[in-house]
């Protein structure tokens, strides 16, 4: 499992940043001026990226019933980490 953890973390931070940088370039191209979009600018940024990483995670193994829960513990914690470090300066 300590293996999959660092292939997931590995992983994770190219799939948090590339799904960021999309978000970004959507954003900068159609909702620019948009004052819906910036009210609700944690649906792209926080829930997009952590949803991602979730479904990176379950195809890693994690959140299994027969699976260790320290395993699916340390993927959240890395999952929380890899959204906050991709989080704009402006909304952290």
């Amino acid at each position: 499992m300590k293996e999959r953890l660092l292939g997931f973390m590995f992983i994770g931070v190219f799939v948090a940043y590339a799904v960021n940088l999309a978000a970004d370039a959507i954003h900068v191209r159609l909702f620019a001026e948009s004052l819906w979009f910036q009210a609700h600018w944690y649906i792209p940024f926080v829930i997009a990226p952590a949803a991602a990483l979730l479904a990176l995670a379950l195809t890693f193994g994690f959140f299994r019933p027969s699976g260790p829960r320290w395993a699916d513990a340390a993927a959240l914690l890395v999952i929380a980490l890899l959204v906050y470090c991709t989080l704009g300066a402006g909304y952290s």
